[in-house]
């Protein structure tokens, strides 16, 4: 388990009461999530040697952004939603002795998630929250491409896969001008999300490796969100009369 999966169930099970009052409010908000890798939150390049050809591809660069919704169940929990527009930049790099080449391509798509949130008030107007949930990922197409001596060809495994998201992050709430948000997200699919297969022909050699892409991912986020009221409930007006 990851360090911030590790953080997000300590959270949810273990924080005080103290909390700001969430519930009935639905909050809308927007974020950028700039991609990074870190090796051991499984990140880093597949790696491939065959023939004294060496492969190698990984995830680059990146950012999801989009929109949040956030609704306050109790004082203490939350459910928060949306959509994200993701893009990951991978890296392929292809050598044998001398001769080498690299080549970078996209993978575009799209990731609705679902998770539960918890609490914890640090001062006035500052806030901790945690949150662990799942996500979809839903991926446009198929993509290739090729270079001088290598071809790429990376088939979705399927158009929508599944995959749990963890986030850590802090919050300056103020009451007129919104919430300002500043976290860390973990998002590691079930399962991978597309296969590869690099091929290398130069004169006499030739050589063909398959690889899978994960799709895991780690973010730093920053967040607004806009001032909303409590919902009210709904009164009957016949009721004032009797």
């Amino acid at each position: 388990m990851t360090l911030c999966l590790r953080a997000s169930v300590v959270i949810f099970f273990i924080l005080p009461a103290q909390l700001f009052a969430q519930q009935n409010i639905i909050t809308v908000g927007i974020q950028y999530k700039p991609v990074f890798t870190v090796d051991f939150l499984n990140t880093k390049a597949e790696t491939v040697s065959q023939n004294a050809v060496n492969f190698s591809i990984g995830l680059n660069s990146g950012f999801a952004a989009g929109m949040v919704i956030r609704r306050g169940i109790t004082d203490r929990y939350s459910i928060e939603g949306g959509i994200n527009y993701v893009k990951r930049t991978y890296e392929m790099k292809v050598s044998e002795g001398n001769v080498s080449e690299r080549s970078q391509f996209r993978i575009i798509g799209y990731e609705i998630p679902l998770s539960g949130l918890v609490y914890i008030q640090l001062s006035e107007k500052f806030y901790m929250n945690a949150s662990l949930g799942i996500a979809a990922d839903m991926f446009a197409s198929d993509v290739t491409t090729a270079g001088t001596f290598v071809k790429m060809y990376s088939l979705r495994k399927s158009v929508i896969n599944a995959g749990v998201i963890a986030n850590l992050g802090w919050e300056f709430r103020t009451d007129k001008s919104g919430y300002f948000y500043l976290g860390a997200s973990y998002h590691n699919p079930f399962s991978d999300i597309y296969r590869t297969r690099m091929e290398y022909d130069n004169n006499a050699t030739h050589e063909a490796v398959e690889v899978p892409l994960s799709g895991t991912y780690f973010t730093l986020d920053v967040r607004y969100f806009f001032p909303e009221e409590p919902i009210k409930k709904y009164k009957n007006p016949t009721q004032d009369e009797d």
